[in-house]
């Protein structure tokens, strides 16, 4: 399990979530998106534009189809739902 915060800028919020390092990013972000909407009250729309998980530190996209290990997400890294 990785510790990490996740920005949301478009609820200017951030959040900590435990993630685990083996599950691919495509279900990390269904699950974050799930969670938060939960939280907040509010619904995603997401068949238009679907959410993306950036790594803030090293400036990139994470592909959907990697699990966070292979992406090389470390213990405290910042990440950006958007």
């Amino acid at each position: 399990m990785l510790h990490v915060e996740i920005q949301v800028p478009a609820l200017e919020k951030t959040y900590e979530f435990s993630l685990n390092e083996n599950a691919k990013v495509k279900v990390i972000i269904e699950e974050i998106a799930a969670v938060i909407a939960q939280y907040e009250q509010k619904t995603w729309k997401t068949e238009e534009s679907p959410l993306l998980l950036c790594d803030c530190g090293r400036h990139r996209i994470l592909p959907l189809g990697k699990t966070l290990y292979e992406c090389r997400t470390k213990q405290g890294s910042q990440l950006m739902l958007i």
